[in-house]
């Protein structure tokens, strides 16, 4: 990570929505706003992703092999 001032997140989670999927939103107001998809592959992917962080791992590619 750089050393530097800190900032804020650039987006935000919302959902799931009446169709049951997860959106990622900008942070600033209407500037974009996309489907993540179903909240429980969204859920398994973003879990994959937080154990990355855990065990110090640089990067992850957010795939998943059915």
């Amino acid at each position: 990570m750089e050393d530097g001032p800190e900032q804020e997140a650039l987006f935000y989670i919302e959902g799931p929505d009446e169709d049951g999927c997860v959106w990622i939103c900008s942070a600033q107001a209407g500037q974009w706003r996309h489907s993540m998809g179903p909240v429980d592959k969204v859920a398994g992917v973003l879990s994959q992703w937080l154990a990355t962080l855990d065990d110090g791992e640089s990067s992850f590619s957010g795939t998943q092999d059915e």
